[in-house]
């Protein structure tokens, strides 16, 4: 393992053992994680929602959720639901990505590549993104 990974491993030790006694079950305090990549942030939904409707879902009712990148989005998404609704909140983020398309988050300049290479930040307009997110937070 990479110094890097032993460090942010560490941390994130450190950080639940010190939120920990403030958990709301005494016996347990279960932490969901989760990282980014793009697409992979629909994935990572679609393997809570198996652990939830093939397994207990009490087991997989979490008191802390943090995420970085795609794995951010789902935070936001699931970050308003009770604990103990663990399996409508999946149902739902889940039903949001299957029902996802492309142009919800992107869409071609129209002046075209060539001209968006020039003179635009990018060659996308990440404009509708904003937008879904704002829709997701709602």
């Amino acid at each position: 393992m990479t110094e890097t990974k032993t460090s942010k491993s560490f941390i994130v030790s450190m950080i639940l053992a010190a939120v920990s006694p403030f958990a709301q079950a005494a016996d347990k305090c279960n932490a969901l994680v989760m990282s980014g990549g793009g697409s992979n942030g629909a994935w990572e939904i679609g393997v809570i929602w198996g652990l939830l409707h093939s397994g207990n879902p009490t087991d997989f009712e979490w008191d802390y959720l943090t995420g970085i990148s795609a794995g951010s989005i789902n935070t936001a998404g699931l970050v308003g639901w009770a604990v103990g609704d663990e399996l409508n909140a999946t149902e739902w983020l889940s039903n949001t990505f299957n029902d996802l398309h492309d142009s919800d988050i992107w869409t071609k300049y129209p002046e075209g590549l060539a001209k968006s290479v020039l003179e635009r930040p990018s060659l996308l307009d990440d404009a509708p993104a904003l937008e879904f997110l704002k829709g997701l937070l709602a």
